[in-house]
């Protein structure tokens, strides 16, 4: 188990957001890996977060249906991750110190 300061949690959840921002777009395994990870650690996802991960998801989809710039699985990869973000329940994981 991995025991995460009060003062470091919020830089843990901006990275997890760069790392999509990174990844939006990408032609390659990074796609997958990011929405992965993401995936595994629910409980770093706060509203903010998650608010600033949908917005940034549909500018990618609106982006996208104007140009075609990556693969189709990545699309469903990220297609994916928004369903799976609309789901998470922001409320359980407002003050969570530990990550498992």
């Amino acid at each position: 188990m991995l025991t995460i300061k009060d003062t470091d949690v919020r830089d843990l959840k901006d990275m997890i957001i760069s790392a999509l921002r990174y990844a939006l777009g990408r032609r390659t395994y990074i796609t997958s890996e990011t929405a992965e990870f993401i995936k595994r650690y629910p409980e770093l996802i706060d509203e903010r977060v998650k608010s600033v991960m949908l917005r940034d998801l549909e500018e990618y989809f609106q982006k996208r249906e104007s140009f075609k710039f990556d693969d189709e699985c990545d699309f469903n990869t990220w297609k994916n991750l928004y369903s799976w973000l609309e789901r998470v329940n922001t409320n359980e994981n407002k003050d969570n110190r530990v990550i498992k």
